[in-house]
């Protein structure tokens, strides 16, 4: 085929790829209600919103970039604090959804991948169940892969760093590091191991070529820094919060709460346990270990060499750390996919009998990708025996909500209503944001008989009888193995049961 017909097809592999799964982020926005932790910085952006500020917590949260960000993109569509819901908060993580699927198919020739591999792995990307879920939801991975990764292709540039095309990208790679620790603060690791990876495969590397680099790089991440610690120079103290924050948060990686086995990643993505089929992308993972080992012994040139390190040496590192969460793998997937992209291509092209098994192999999986998205986003968004999801808010959470709506509409005042959850029993404070006369505790207080509606935490054990009396009582799941016990009161001269 000549030359100028594969590279259009690649172009319209990519371009197709790009479409599709920002149409596929797009359609589940809003299938499932937000996790706790979405609802904790959708309230956070919100109050942003209503020019209530926002200060970084060095403690409880990460960076300050996804609630500054939201928050922008919000109002750039016209938004306030009024219409700020769950398609707006998550509408941001699809915005680097889209943007990593245009970085890995338009952008990998430019860092020295084949035209090929870009485009196959954009289009095994557009429906990976993991990453489509996880570009879907407002939590800060989307947009750290997505800044990570450009920071790595940026690097991997083949350009020479003395020349004049190339004095720019030490402070453009600054300018990505430093967005990049606003998103999170693993960043600096996953910047070092994607530097010594590039490092490993490509020298001069940019930060080997003198103090200039060094200098450029760091006025770059600066910026950022500074501008996103500080609120905008309205919290001067969370520059040094953002430092000290290491030290908080090294704590975290043996929080008991989130501690499993090394292996513990394999069974999310169905490598094992029950259900593989069903659940588990065997075929890109296959593909992704084939390329991977392909590239380690240097026949798949330095590009994606480096990239198997990277990719290779993130996984390693959250299979050795005992706090593990589905959301981590975000980063590792997406070089997973390049990697089986590489070894599609470098398997492809040795005889025109390989290149047709490479394409039906290509199609398969991303036939596999898909399926198991829609398994995952369709049929089981949010259930408990979705390995992807984890402690993910119930659906029929929903159930108690438009409850609620509906007792405020018959009522004629507002309903009080009493939540009483050790943890406040999140998401909930996000979806009564409006709600005027809700109240929040930790342990029953003394007053409940003066709440229309009590919602009692099931981890605080039976809701007490005194209470219940002379009540509705209710079910409702807020999340797996914590249930809402709803203690409705019942309408004055309602004859009792």
């Amino acid at each position: 085929m000549p030359r100028l017909s594969l590279r259009l097809l690649w172009w319209l592999l990519a371009w197709s790829a790009i479409v599709t799964g920002g149409y596929w982020r797009a359609s589940h926005l809003t299938n499932r209600p937000l996790h706790a932790d979405e609802a904790v910085q959708a309230w956070l952006t919100w109050h942003l919103l209503r020019g209530d500020g926002y200060r970084y917590d060095p403690v409880d949260r990460h960076g300050p970039l996804l609630y500054f960000g939201a928050a922008g993109l919000h109002r750039l569509w016209g938004g306030n604090a009024a219409n700020f819901g769950d398609r707006a908060a998550r509408q941001f993580v699809w915005v680097a959804g889209v943007a990593t699927l245009a970085l890995i198919g338009l952008g990998a020739t430019a860092a020295g991948f084949p035209r090929a591999v870009g485009a196959v792995a954009a289009a095994l990307l557009a429906g990976e169940t993991l990453t489509t879920l996880y570009q879907t939801y407002f939590v800060q991975e989307a947009w750290l892969a997505l800044l990570v990764w450009a920071y790595f292709f940026l690097l991997l540039r083949t350009a020479p760093p003395s020349t004049a095309a190339s004095r720019g990208i030490p402070f453009t790679l600054g300018i990505l590091a430093g967005l990049a620790q606003c998103t999170k603060e693993i960043a600096p690791v996953y910047l070092f191991l994607a530097t010594i990876s590039v490092a490993s495969v490509r020298r001069p590397c940019f930060w080997t070529s003198g103090l200039k680099a060094w200098g450029g790089g760091l006025v770059g991440w600066l910026i950022p820094y500074t501008l996103f610690y500080s609120s905008f120079g309205t919290n001067v103290a969370g520059l040094w919060d953002g430092l000290h924050s290491y030290a908080i948060q090294a704590n975290r990686l043996t929080d008991v709460s989130h501690t499993y086995p090394w292996w513990h990643y394999a069974r999310v993505l169905g490598v094992i346990g029950g259900h593989p089929w069903r659940w588990g992308e065997i075929g890109l993972l296959a593909l992704a270990a084939g390329g991977l080992i392909g590239a380690i012994r240097g026949v798949m040139g330095p590009a994606l060499r480096a990239t198997a390190w990277f990719t290779l040496s993130l996984v390693v590192m959250h299979s050795v750390i005992p706090y593990k969460v589905p959301w981590l793998l975000v980063t590792a997937m997406i070089g997973l996919t390049l990697l089986a992209a590489g070894g599609l291509e470098h398997f492809g092209r040795r005889t025109r009998w390989t290149t047709a098994l490479a394409i039906v192999a290509a199609i398969l999986v991303i036939g596999q990708c898909f399926t198991v998205s829609q398994i995952a986003l369709d049929r089981y968004p949010g259930d408990a025996r979705n390995p992807y999801f984890y402690q993910q808010t119930s659906p029929g959470l929903s159930r108690l909500l438009a409850r609620v709506e509906h007792l405020n509409a018959a009522a004629d005042r507002a309903l009080g209503i009493a939540v009483v959850s050790p943890a406040h029993a999140w998401p909930l404070p996000w979806y009564w944001r409006n709600h005027s006369h809700t109240g929040y505790f930790s342990s029953a207080p003394a007053d409940l008989d003066g709440w229309d509606v009590v919602v009692w935490d099931s981890q605080l054990g039976e809701i007490p009888s005194v209470v219940a009396i002379d009540r509705r009582l209710e079910y409702h799941g807020l999340r797996p193995n914590v249930l809402l016990q709803v203690a409705v009161a019942r309408p004055s001269g309602e004859i009792q049961p």
